[in-house]
């Protein structure tokens, strides 16, 4: 049975042309996922968000901060400019050799030029031709998006199926898979920019974006830690060390010593004092690390590296903690 059309009634009166860039909308963190008929459900996929915009036969790609990333991803591009006009939204991933999305491999091959292998799994549909989308539910542009990619060409451009089981079920089924978590979306939903209530993810294990202020490594010795810190409103405040995860990314020290400074970034928490292992860096870098949790001071406890996050704005890095916000 063909998928449903887009309600008429809701179609816009006046044609438009495709855009540029248009602002994200992004999921809260929630402890527990949302269960029953009103919510759909997708794996949450550990890779770079991206925007794909496609206008007269030609793509632009986008990252989440709104940067053309055309020239880094001209596979995904040329493959995307075969499509109708229209604007995606979803994730890059790179595939291990069981399928699974792994962050480390997806930076390794950007940072090499190797993009050929990478997949976009596109979840949501912004735009089609001149009609603006945004306004439609979540499950109406679902069945859009699907029309859609039935003419995408191979395999380099993938829909994520929205899954409609029980939201903690699917939950447990994504962790004993190793995967990242999920994400929870009203069904009814339109899509508006920033976070939402409307979007809602839970994790499998914790996970923080954090922005490095300093590294601990004596000269000519081995690596020790990172320092890291969140912002709290203009305060960039200390919240621990990172002291793992450092053997897979050789080329980190580089990144902070083109980062260094003369003094402490940190303005907020239990600063860090300068010792003789002590280097201090701008707090331009973005982080991505797992934790064990949240101690009662606010700091990280066996904090884990996964890798630097290009795609992310420092000065939008704050704590993420789990709240009651459905």
């Amino acid at each position: 049975m063909p998928a449903p059309r887009l309600p008429p009634s809701k179609r816009q009166y006046v044609a438009q042309p495709v855009p540029g860039f248009v602002e994200f909308q992004h999921p809260k963190l929630v402890a527990e996922p949302p269960a029953g008929a009103a919510w759909l459900h997708e794996l949450k996929l550990d890779g770079y968000r991206i925007q794909v915009r496609v206008a007269r036969g030609r793509a632009t790609v986008f990252t989440r901060r709104g940067h053309d990333w055309t020239t880094k991803l001209p596979e995904l591009a040329e493959d995307a400019a075969e499509l109708p006009d229209c604007i995606l939204d979803g994730e890059l991933c790179f595939l291990d050799a069981n399928g699974k999305p792994t962050f480390s491999g997806l930076r390794a091959a950007i940072g090499r030029g190797q993009t050929a292998g990478l997949v976009y799994f596109a979840f949501d549909l912004l735009w089609r031709g001149q009609d603006d989308l945004r306004t439609f539910a979540l499950k109406d542009r679902k069945a859009a998006l699907a029309r859609l990619l039935e003419a995408a060409p191979g395999p380099r451009i993938r829909l994520v199926e929205a899954l409609p089981q029980n939201g903690p079920a699917l939950l447990a089924a994504a962790c004993r898979l190793g995967l990242e978590g999920i994400v929870s979306k009203r069904r009814d939903a339109r899509y508006q920019p920033g976070r939402t209530d409307a979007w809602v993810k839970a994790k499998c294990r914790p996970g923080q974006e954090v922005v490095i202020g300093g590294w601990r490594q004596e000269k000519g010795r081995a690596f020790k830690a990172l320092m890291v810190g969140v912002y709290d409103g203009d305060d960039f405040r200390y919240v621990g060390t990172v002291k793992a995860g450092f053997a897979g990314h050789p080329g980190l020290v580089q990144r902070l010593e083109a980062v260094e400074a003369d003094r402490s970034p940190f303005t907020a928490g239990d600063k860090p004092a300068r010792t003789a292992e002590t280097r201090w860096a701008r707090p331009e870098l973005v982080a991505n690390v797992e934790f064990a949790e949240w101690t009662g001071s606010g700091k990280l406890r066996q904090a884990t590296f996964l890798g630097l996050r290009d795609d992310k704005d420092p000065r939008e890095v704050r704590r993420e903690e789990a709240g009651d916000v459905l």
